[in-house]
């Protein structure tokens, strides 16, 4: 564990830079979009992993990593216990945005709490499609995909943003109120879980057997 903890703190100091363009970025929100607040939560943990993925690609890290004495698999479990800290970096970031809209009288309703942590739990459901492909592909092809996911993500986001105006009820199915909804809440949980092991199980086949 204690090895996952550096890579992660690895990848932070490769992003350290990127970090400070998530300030310019939520100011514009704050005074385009504020009222959306929770549509936009998702953009910063994936651009930080793009971000950080690409750093390792563009100076060529996974070589350097294979040599030092960590085994592979604790190579791959860093990479998917980093999105922990990319999601809560999101998520604080969210909250200092709708703090400011409701400081500035933009915003008046409480937080939007299943809204905001739905937004971020897609996260890792996105990340866990990416993973993979950053470890198979490697220098080959990766800044095609990282393009693709941008645009997935501005998609998603503009499409988001568009239905919750034209219909402000469409998430309402999603509250647990009865019994049924909660059986819901715990098969997709269950789902949720074993969607990102899988894709562990891939990354991990794909990079123990992968000649660096």
């Amino acid at each position: 564990m204690r090895n996952s903890i550096y890579l992660i703190r690895k990848d932070f100091f490769l992003v350290r830079k990127f970090l400070l363009l998530l300030i310019p970025y939520y100011i514009i929100i704050g005074f385009t979009n504020v009222d959306a607040y929770s549509v936009f939560a998702l953009l910063p943990a994936m651009l930080i992993l793009l971000n950080a993925c690409a750093m390792d690609v563009l100076d060529n890290n996974q070589r350097f990593q294979i040599s030092l004495p960590v085994p592979r698999h604790q190579l791959v479990l860093a990479k998917y216990l980093s999105l922990i800290p990319y999601a809560i970096i999101s998520l604080i970031c969210t909250l200092l945005l709708y703090l400011s809209g409701v400081l500035s009288g933009q915003i008046s309703e409480p937080v939007a709490w299943r809204e905001l942590l739905l937004t971020i739990a897609t996260f890792p459901v996105l990340a866990a499609f990416y993973l993979p492909l950053y470890f198979w592909l490697g220098q080959k092809g990766m800044q095609i995909v990282n393009f693709a996911f941008i645009m997935l993500i501005m998609l998603n986001i503009t499409a988001t943003s568009h239905l919750a105006k034209r219909f402000p009820a469409l998430l309402d199915w999603i509250h647990p109120q009865t019994s049924s909804h909660i059986l819901l809440w715990a098969i997709g949980g269950v789902a949720y879980i074993f969607l990102l092991y899988c894709s562990y199980l891939i990354s991990l086949r794909i990079f123990v057997k992968k000649d660096i």
